[in-house]
């Protein structure tokens, strides 16, 4: 004896149902994951809107896309100063160190190397820079300042730099490189994305638990 068709007709309809249930719930979950992800990255990144100050920082650590980004706003008339930090990463070989590398990289970009700067020492973090960075800015008469330095680490940066000058009459103003590989909506495709990422949230709250 046969099902009737409106029995057949039921099932299917449950059974459409339920896959369709199915999609729409798989698909709510991926994006909140996704929205996780961005947001992840998002809180990382800070963006103050640039002014004109007496220098431009660039924080070292990367192959210039730092200094490129420094080089922009100097030549549109945003600092007086280019400031290079330098690390205890210095010798890199081929006859150069790394702050003599970026100091070219920004002489050849157009910043007259009589207005380029380097930090004394060599920082191993973003606390020794920020240090390094007041000692040249009371010798200079630095009264603004111009951080540049990568998407992830920008809030990072601004919370350092800004303990570091709060007992003065610093004005502090922390920008990303605009161009840059490191964006929330596909930070989570690479594994320097997830590197990057987790080690800012890692420092972030080793800066909390210490405050």
């Amino acid at each position: 004896m046969s099902n009737p068709p409106t029995s057949r007709k039921t099932k299917v309809n449950s059974c459409l149902q339920n896959c369709i249930l199915f999609l729409l719930v798989n698909l709510l979950f991926f994006i909140l994951i996704w929205v996780g992800f961005v947001g992840a990255a998002s809180f990382l990144i800070t963006k103050d809107r640039v002014k004109p100050v007496d220098a431009i920082i660039v924080l070292s650590g990367d192959e210039g896309d730092r200094v490129q980004e420094g080089i922009k706003w100097y030549k549109n008339g945003y600092g007086n100063s280019f400031v290079i930090t330098k690390t205890h990463t210095e010798y890199i070989g081929e006859g150069q160190t790394y702050s003599e590398k970026l100091q070219r990289m920004a002489i050849d970009g157009g910043v007259p190397a009589d207005s380029i700067y380097v930090t004394d020492g060599e920082a191993s973090t973003t606390f020794e820079e920020a240090q390094a960075v007041k000692i040249l800015a009371f010798q200079r008469n630095i009264n603004s300042i111009l951080v540049i330095t990568a998407p992830y680490h920008t809030r990072r940066a601004k919370i350092i730099f800004q303990r570091e000058f709060k007992d003065t009459d610093m004005k502090v103003i922390v920008h990303p490189v605009e161009n840059s590989w490191y964006k929330p909506i596909n930070w989570y495709l690479s594994a320097l994305g997830w590197r990057q990422t987790l080690t800012e949230y890692g420092s972030l709250l080793m800066i909390w638990f210490n405050s």
